[in-house]
């Protein structure tokens, strides 16, 4: 018996510990540009999301040999759309000088792409190239997934209310949340009751209470 109710204690723990939703938080994925192409060159799944970034890192040594990432904005299949995005040409390395500033400040390695409302890769599919610089061209594509919980930025600065409408709506928010706090944990001893409840009323095989004594 002492071994149930301990088992239904844990049980009752486990459901006022209920886990909580939490926005994405953004995280940068890279795609690797080599001699053969982009690596992976398909992202798909739940795997981006609004606010994260691809970042486009050549790696490709090859002598003389560069790489130009486009992205196709409008999906017509075509990539020399005005609104297309380009990486410009990317090196696998860049010069530095003795201060370790680029000798060349338009050498670039890595491509980074912001997937929000800034580059418009917002949510959606989308089909991008790699053209290396001796005509060899790749393809790829990646899922941006729409953030379903959007990060909370606050009340709109331009809208006000008068002091008693404002108390009102803050009791207004403070009794919702305390409801819905009240009717979880409810819902949760209600469960973990019927479940003691349950357990000491089962029949304990004879010689049971002696072993449980007996440690």
């Amino acid at each position: 018996m002492r071994r149930g109710v301990i088992a239904a204690i844990a049980l009752l723990c486990m459901c006022l510990s209920a886990p909580t939703t939490s926005a994405h938080d953004p995280t940068t994925f890279t795609v690797i540009v080599g001699e053969n192409g982009v690596e992976p060159s398909n992202i798909s799944g739940q795997v981006l999301f609004t606010n994260d970034s691809i970042w486009f890192r050549n790696v490709d040594d090859s002598e003389n040999k560069t790489h130009r990432l486009t992205i196709d904005m409008n999906g017509d299949g075509l990539f020399n759309g005005t609104d297309d995005l380009s990486s410009g040409n990317l090196s696998s390395s860049c010069e530095l000088d003795d201060n370790g500033t680029k000798v060349d400040s338009n050498c670039e390695v890595v491509w980074k792409v912001a997937l929000n409302a800034s580059t418009g890769l917002i949510a959606g599919t989308f089909d991008y190239i790699d053209e290396r610089s001796d005509g060899n061209v790749t393809s790829g594509r990646f899922v941006v997934n729409l953030d379903d919980h959007p990060a909370n930025v606050g009340p709109d600065p331009n809208y006000s209310l008068d002091p008693e409408e404002e108390q009102e709506e803050n009791v207004e928010e403070v009794t919702n949340s305390d409801q819905q706090m009240l009717i979880v944990i409810s819902m949760s001893t209600a469960i973990a009751a019927g479940a003691i409840l349950l357990l000491m009323i089962r029949p304990t095989p004879i010689g049971m209470d002696f072993a449980d004594e007996s440690e």
